[in-house]
């Protein structure tokens, strides 16, 4: 009875639509379809080549005789050296890249929503035209090589370690934050320094949990 009721209930929404509703949701529907098969099959195609052999895949193509696969391909690449090499850096070089760029970020936000900060206008039109434009890659080049970080991790991480956009959404959550909070940290003696990672990141934690999130998928895309 459930069934026939549920049957029921999707027939008479998909009876509510027009035709010309009912058409775009079949086209959608259609072109959401080629869209997924276009994107399996090659995947698929890729992991049932890599068990076979290459002799045997350059000749036949593709098949299922399992006599004829082989994990060769795997242990090849499992015993080069370079491929471990690759993986660790890119763990480093990700949780490395998070852990500077959210600290940055903050720390820059920080100033930024504050209302009595000297500057705080030019600054932050100086952070918006970066968002727009580029010194170019000989430009950081040049800088790169005048800090004496070239051939070194650092050169990798540090240019793209202050994200822009970050930095205006966890200002825009500090100007959020009551300025009571403040006041009642000057009251304890509190300085900038203490107020910051003793009383505003504990309160925004849960909020910064977002950009830690995001800087963590930007770095494994960049250096996985």
């Amino acid at each position: 009875m459930e069934g026939k009721e549920k049957k029921q209930k999707k027939k008479s929404r998909f009876s509510r639509y027009s035709l010309q509703d009912k058409s775009m949701l079949v086209v959608g529907f259609v072109l959401l379809g080629l869209f997924v098969v276009a994107i399996v099959v090659p995947v698929c195609y890729i992991i049932v080549a890599s068990f076979i052999d290459p002799i045997t895949l350059q000749n036949k193509g593709i098949t299922f005789d399992f006599s004829k696969w082989t994990l060769t391909a795997y242990q090849r690449v499992l015993s080069n050296k370079q491929i471990w090499v690759g993986f660790k850096n890119a763990v480093i070089y990700s949780l490395v890249f998070t852990v500077i760029s959210v600290l940055v970020t903050m720390l820059a936000a920080y100033p930024m929503s504050r209302a009595d900060f000297r500057g705080r206008k030019f600054f932050n039109v100086i952070f918006v035209i970066t968002m727009f434009f580029g010194g170019g890659l000989i430009p950081t080049y040049l800088l790169i090589s005048k800090m004496n970080l070239l051939n070194s991790m650092w050169a990798v991480i540090l240019p793209g370690a202050f994200n822009v956009w970050n930095m205006i959404i966890a200002r825009t959550y500090y100007q959020g934050i009551p300025v009571e909070l403040r006041e009642a940290a000057d009251v304890d003696g509190a300085n900038e320094l203490v107020f910051f990672f003793q009383i505003l990141l504990p309160v925004c934690i849960q909020r910064e949990i977002r950009p830690l999130r995001r800087m963590l998928q930007l770095g494994r895309c960049q250096y996985c």
